[in-house]
């Protein structure tokens, strides 16, 4: 179930790229309570990842969201 619209992504997506940027220069940002420094950049970077790899309300309406069913292919183990 998609929670944001392509906009509203966009915009956390932008707002996380700054956040990006900073820390990658040095800077300390606090993003609500958590407060980031340059050892959280891999933790940043895998949270865009994940923003990004979100479906959006638009993706689910046209049919590329979420699968709703997942194909399961029996194997054999030895």
């Amino acid at each position: 179930m998609a929670i944001f619209t392509a906009a509203e992504k966009a915009q956390h997506i932008a707002a996380w790229k700054v956040t990006l940027l900073a820390v990658a220069e040095g800077q300390e940002v606090v993003h609500g309570t958590r407060r980031l420094r340059r050892a959280d950049l891999p933790w940043i970077q895998s949270h865009l990842d994940w923003l990004d790899s979100l479906p959006t309300v638009e993706d689910e309406a046209a049919g590329r969201g979420s699968p709703l069913c997942f194909e399961v292919i029996p194997r054999r183990y030895s």
